[in-house]
């Protein structure tokens, strides 16, 4: 089989990559598979010859996942650390997929993020609909019920993303009626997924992407980097007004619950019973395990290390859901 005809069926497999994600980690893990076969396929035939490619942010992508191998040296449980390094083992295998010489593939993940994320959302809330409308339960609007297998948060930082290339790269053929559609779209259901770290992060990407288009940026570097993201400042004003919106109108009680974060901070003997605050906890726990073992306890070792301290100090939100660290910094140094 010729070169350009396996590159073919590999562009068509990094497209299928992110609806494969939204089915699960097996459909993505099979997905990536099958692209992998493909793209070595065509390196083997095509581009033997040609050097490398070797990104710099590659190296620590690699490196965490050698720590994360390391860190299995110390660890009393190793079913744990085996399974933290099969779920991270995308570290090495992207970077090396990706560094291999190839089809490009930077329009692929474009076209995979907007439009799978644009036909995952269609269909959740035209089951929404359907729900509220003929079976009565309008309940399926708001959060995880929204999102589906999805985690609300990891849905709506896709959306952030995917917002980023509307235009320029996945949404280029759209015309101006269908960009203000998904437009819309997004920021609706940011306020009905209800993710407090998922729209803070949101805002903070539009705030940056109208800081590239403020004239006094269009000769310095940072306005450069804007060329190849959606434009159209008006559009991402209003697209920053409707979440906030509609962030108020259907999810402000989980940005209330913040306060409890506040008190547990303030307080370490108010007991946690929220998300916000639950997550605070497992910080400080995290932090205390940190710094009695600066080089960690190993990477099997996370989650029975913060059960000890969760049991003794009686924090019982966090010992029942068993949470890890929330934090990917703290995983890494507790690990």
């Amino acid at each position: 089989m010729k070169a350009s005809r396996l590159e073919q069926f590999e562009s068509l497999g990094w497209r299928a990559l992110m609806p494969a994600l939204l089915l699960g980690g097996n459909a993505a893990g099979i997905t990536l598979f099958v692209v992998a076969i493909l793209r070595t396929a065509a390196w083997w035939s095509a581009h033997r010859s040609v050097s490398w490619g070797w990104r710099r942010g590659a190296i620590w992508w690699v490196a965490y996942f050698g720590l994360q191998i390391l860190g299995g040296l110390w660890s009393s449980d190793l079913s744990a650390w085996s399974l933290s390094i099969e779920v991270k083992s995308a570290l090495w295998f992207l970077p090396v997929l990706l560094a291999m010489p190839g089809r490009p593939v930077l329009r692929e993940f474009w076209w995979s993020v907007g439009w799978s994320l644009t036909a995952y959302l269609t269909w959740r809330l035209l089951r929404a609909g359907w729900h509220h409308l003929v079976l009565g339960t309008p309940s399926e609007w708001r959060y995880a019920r929204l999102s589906g297998d999805v985690h609300p948060t990891y849905l709506s930082l896709h959306m952030a993303v995917a917002m980023l290339g509307l235009g320029t790269q996945w949404g280029q053929r759209l015309r101006p009626f269908g960009l203000w559609t998904v437009t819309a779209m997004y920021a609706l259901v940011l306020g009905m997924l209800g993710s407090k770290a998922g729209v803070l992060a949101v805002l903070v990407v539009v705030g940056l992407r109208l800081s590239m288009m403020w004239p006094a940026m269009s000769a310095r570097a940072w306005g450069r980097m804007s060329t190849s993201l959606a434009g159209g400042a008006w559009r991402w004003m209003a697209f920053l007004a409707l979440v906030v919106m509609s962030t108020w109108w259907m999810s402000s009680k989980r940005f209330v619950e913040l306060g409890t974060a506040a008190a547990v901070v303030q307080d370490a003997d108010v007991t946690a019973q929220s998300s916000s605050a639950g997550r605070v906890v497992v910080w400080q726990a995290s932090w205390e395990v940190l710094m009695a073992h600066p080089f960690g306890v190993g990477t099997g070792d996370v989650l029975p290390e913060l059960m000890h301290i969760y049991t003794r100090d009686g924090h019982d939100y966090a010992a029942d859901r068993k949470l890890n660290p929330h934090n990917q910094w703290l995983q890494a140094g507790v690990a």
